[in-house]
C-alpha cells in the first residue's frame, strides 16, 4: 500500500507535461475530513525536504522530475540493495554500498538513475528518504562502559543502533532487547535509539520465541475487553438454534486433524447415493454465530488476520475459549456449523450442492497418522476402535482418488515439496528435525476442503454478491522465460509463454518425473510462482487450475473465512439489501488487503523461528556428514538441502580440486581442469563446516 507522499509524487511525475496548480492537486486528493490533515502534512514535508516546490503562482513542481525514481528500498546483508519503482514494479534498480546513503531496509526513497555505458543492469543512487519503515528493532545489546549498541536480529537492517548513555533501561550485554529508533542515520552517523524493553538474556529458553513475536509485532495477548466479552458468551447452545437449524446429530460425522490440534474447525461425512454418486458433507464451525461484526472480539480478530503457528506455540486469532472450546468441533459435543452438502459424480464433478446452517455432534477425533496407518493396512486395531466409521472411510478414500484425478486432468500443479517437523525436548531445545510425510489421510482432507472451497466460491460468484476470493495469479512472464530456457537444455519446450496455462507446466513436471533433473525443475518452477492473496474480485487460482476459489473452511484460524461465513448467512436469511451490498463491497475490499498483509507477516514470523531452530540444531552437528541436493546455484557457490529440509551453503572457493566457472544459464559450476560439474538438482555429500548463529547461516563443505 503506497504512502500519501508516494501518491503525491507519482501523480506529479505522471502529469509533468502540464503545469499543475496546487488546487488541482488538492482536488485530486479529495480525502475525507479525517484524512486531509495527513495530506497537508505530507505536502509541507515534501516542500521542506526540497523534493517539490510550490511557486508564487501556486504551480507545483517536482525537483529533478525527469530522472526521479520513487520506490521501496530492500537491503541485502551482503552490503548492497535494490530499489523497486512504485510506478512500475518491473523496474528494479541495483543500489551499490556507496549509493545507499542513509536509507534503511524497506524505506520509501527518492533516487536518481546512474547512467553507465554498457551496463547490464539498471543502477541508482538514493537521494532522500521519504518514509521510514523501521521504528523499532529487536536485537542484542552490547554495553561499552556507559553507552552501547544494539545489533539487529534482522540482518537486513543495515546498521547497528547506537544507544547513548542513560538510555539502556537496565540492559546488559547479550540481553535481547526492543529498541526504539529516536534519531535516524545522517551522513556517516549511525542511527540512535533507546531501549524500550529487555526481553531476556539471549541464551535463555523462550527468548528466541519472544524475540520473533516482538520483531513481527504479533499480538500475543488479548486485551481485557476482548477476554471479558468472550467470558460472557454462554457455554450452552440456545434452544432457538436447535429449532431453526438442520439437526445433523444422527449423521456419522467426524474430524481428521494433526495429533496436537485443539482448534478443530472442519468435520466430514459421506453417503453413497442410489444413482452411484457421492454425497460429501463438509461441516465448518459457525464462528460467526459467536463473533459478531464490529464486536470487540471481531476487531481484534481482524487485526490478527490469522492464527500464527510458531513451532510448538500457537498465537490464536481468537481467544482460547472460542478457538478450543465453543467453536471447536470436539467429539461428542453439540456444535453449531455451516454445512455444505455436495453431490459429486464418478468424474468428480459437483452436480448439485446445498449450504445450510446446522448442528452436528462429531463421533470421533481422528488424526492423520492413525488414519494413514489404517488405510495403508498397518493398523488392524483401528477397525476395533472405530467400527462405525470404517465403511464411510473406505467410501471417502474412493472419492479422494476421484477428486485427485479430476484436479490432475484440469492441470493442477503439485510441487510435493517435503515439510519439516521440529521436535523439542522438555527444556525447549531441539531434539530433532525430520521430514513430515504426508499420506492419503492428509490428501483426503485436502481434497474435500478444496472441492468445498471451489463450490462455495463459484456459487456466490454466480450470485454476483460481494465476496472475498483467494487469488493466485499467473507466473511472472520473465521467470517463465528463464524456466523455459533452462528446460530446453534437457529437450523440453514450452509455448505460449505470454499466457501460460497450468496444464502446460503440469505436463512438464509429469515428463520429468523420476529423472535426475526433476528436483531442479520443481525448484525453478516454484520460483516462477507468485504469492496467493485475498481479493474482492474473482481472478482465479493458477496453481489449483481453477477459476473460482475462496477460503471457507477455517474460520477459527483465518479471518477471510469468517468474513464470507457472514455473507453466506446474510444471504440465507435474505438480509442482503442494496445498501448492505454496497457496504459489504467496501468491507471485503479493505479486509482483502489487510488479511493478505497479516498473512505475509505470519509467514515471515513462522519462517524466522523455524530458521532459528534449524541453526540451533545444526550447531551441534558440526563435523557430521549428510546427503543432500543442490537446491540453488549462484556465482559464489550453491545451496544444499538435506533430507530433513535444512539448507546450507557451499562456497565454491572452498572446493580445492579444481578452478570452477559459474555458468548461469545452466545453473551449474563447471571445473576448468576436470570438467566436473555441480548442477542444480545434483545429489552431493556434505559436512557441516560452520554455523553462524547471529546471521543464521549454515556452511557446508563437499566431501
Amino acid at each position: 500500500m503506497k504512502t500519501i507522499k508516494e501518491e503525491i509524487l507519482l501523480f506529479l511525475i505522471g502529469n509533468k507535461s502540464k503545469k499543475l496548480k496546487k488546487r488541482e492537486l488538492d482536488r485530486y486528493f479529495n480525502l475525507p475530513p479525517g484524512e486531509k490533515k495527513v495530506y497537508y502534512q505530507a505536502m509541507k514535508q515534501l516542500q521542506r525536504e526540497k523534493i517539490i516546490t510550490v511557486t508564487k503562482r501556486n504551480n507545483v513542481l517536482v525537483n529533478k522530475e525527469n530522472s526521479m525514481i520513487v520506490g521501496k528500498f530492500y537491503y541485502n546483508p551482503k552490503g548492497y540493495g535494490f530499489l523497486v519503482s512504485a510506478s512500475n514494479k518491473k523496474d528494479v534498480y541495483f543500489i551499490s554500498r556507496e549509493h545507499i546513503s542513509n536509507a534503511l531496509h524497506e524505506d520509501i526513497v527518492v533516487a536518481t538513475p546512474l547512467i553507465k555505458e554498457q551496463a547490464k543492469k539498471m543502477e541508482a543512487h538514493i537521494d532522500k528518504v521519504l518514509e521510514r519503515e523501521v521504528e523499532t528493532v529487536i536485537g542484542t545489546y552490547m554495553d561499552n562502559d556507559g553507552y552501547g549498541f544494539v545489533v539487529p536480529d534482522n540482518q537486513k537492517i543495515n546498521m547497528d543502533i547506537y544507544i547513548p548513555e542513560g538510555l539502556a533501561n537496565g540492559a546488559k550485554s547479550y540481553d535481547k532487547v526492543v529498541c526504539r529508533i529516536i534519531k535516524y542515520p545522517e551522513r556517516n552517523r549511525k542511527p540512535e535509539g533507546e531501549i524500550q524493553e529487555v526481553i531476556g538474556f539471549k541464551f535463555e529458553r523462550g527468548v528466541d520465541l519472544l524475540s520473533v513475536i516482538k520483531e513481527h509485532n504479533l499480538r500475543d495477548e488479548f486485551p481485557m475487553k476482548v477476554i471479558k466479552q468472550v467470558e460472557k458468551m454462554p457455554g450452552q447452545i440456545e434452544e432457538e438454534e436447535f429449532r431453526r437449524r438442520r439437526d445433523l446429530r444422527d449423521l456419522t460425522i467426524f474430524t481428521i486433524d494433526g495429533e496436537d490440534s485443539k482448534d478443530l474447525d472442519d468435520a466430514v461425512s459421506i453417503k453413497r447415493l442410489a444413482n452411484g454418486h457421492y454425497q460429501l458433507g463438509v461441516h465448518i464451525a459457525d464462528v460467526s454465530h459467536y463473533v459478531k461484526e464490529n464486536s470487540k472480539v471481531d476487531k481484534e480478530a481482524l487485526e490478527r488476520g490469522v492464527s500464527v503457528y510458531l513451532v510448538d506455540t500457537v498465537i490464536p486469532m481468537l481467544p482460547t475459549k472460542l478457538s478450543n472450546d465453543l467453536c471447536s468441533l470436539n467429539p461428542n459435543e453439540d456444535k453449531l456449523t455451516l454445512s455444505v452438502f455436495m453431490e459429486i459424480n464418478e468424474q468428480g464433478q459437483v452436480v448439485a450442492h446445498e449450504i445450510v446452517e446446522s448442528i452436528i455432534r462429531s463421533r470421533a477425533k481422528l488424526n492423520y497418522r492413525e488414519l494413514n496407518d489404517f488405510l495403508m493396512e498397518k493398523d488392524a486395531s483401528f477397525a476395533q476402535r472405530h467400527p462405525d466409521l470404517v465403511s464411510d472411510i473406505k467410501v471417502m478414500e474412493e472419492l479422494t482418488y476421484i477428486l485427485m484425478n479430476k484436479r490432475d486432468e484440469r492441470g493442477n500443479i503439485d510441487f510435493d515439496f517435503p515439510e519439516a517437523k521440529i521436535n523439542l525436548n522438555a527444556d525447549g531445545t531441539v531434539q530433532d528435525i525430520k521430514k513430515y510425510d504426508r499420506g492419503i489421510a492428509n490428501q483426503l482432507i485436502e481434497e474435500f476442503m478444496i472441492v468445498c472451497n471451489e463450490t462455495v466460491s463459484e456459487s456466490f460468484f454466480n450470485k454476483a454478491l460481494p465476496f472475498l476470493y483467494r487469488t493466485h495469479q499467473n507466473p511472472r512472464e520473465e521467470k517463465i522465460k528463464e524456466f523455459a530456457e533452462y528446460i530446453s537444455q534437457y529437450g523440453y519446450t514450452l509455448d505460449n509463454l505470454e499466457d501460460i496455462e497450468p496444464k502446460q507446466l503440469q505436463q512438464i513436471l509429469k515428463e520429468v518425473k523420476g529423472k535426475k533433473e526433476e528436483p531442479a525443475f520443481h525448484l525453478l518452477l516454484l520460483q516462477c510462482m507468485q504469492q496467493a492473496r485475498y481479493t474482492a474480485v474473482c481472478k482465479g487460482h493458477f496453481g489449483l487450475a481453477t477459476q473460482f476459489y475462496s477460503h471457507f473452511t477455517s474460520p477459527i484460524r483465518r479471518y477471510p473465512d469468517l468474513q464470507i461465513h457472514r455473507i453466506i448467512k446474510e444471504y440465507l436469511h435474505g438480509l442482503l439489501t442494496p445498501e448492505r451490498k454496497d457496504a459489504l463491497s467496501e468491507i471485503v475490499e479493505a479486509n482483502a488487503k489487510l488479511c493478505s498483509k497479516r498473512e505475509r507477516v505470519a509467514e515471515k514470523a513462522e519462517e524466522a523461528l523455524f530458521e532459528m531452530k534449524k541453526v540451533e540444531f545444526m550447531e551441534k552437528k558440526i563435523g557430521e556428514r549428510f546427503s543432500g541436493m543442490i537446491s540453488h546455484v549462484m556465482a559464489s557457490g550453491f545451496f544444499v538441502t538435506l533430507e530433513n529440509t535444512i539448507e546450507g551453503f557451499v562456497h565454491i572457493h572452498g572446493i580445492k580440486e579444481d578452478d570452477f566457472e559459474f555458468v548461469k544459464s545452466e545453473h551449474a559450476f563447471v571445473g576448468k581442469k576436470t570438467g566436473k560439474q555441480f548442477t542444480l538438482g545434483d545429489r552431493v555429500s556434505v559436512e557441516v563446516e560452520k554455523v553462524k548463529v547471529e546471521t543464521k547461516e549454515i556452511l557446508f563443505r563437499v566431501v
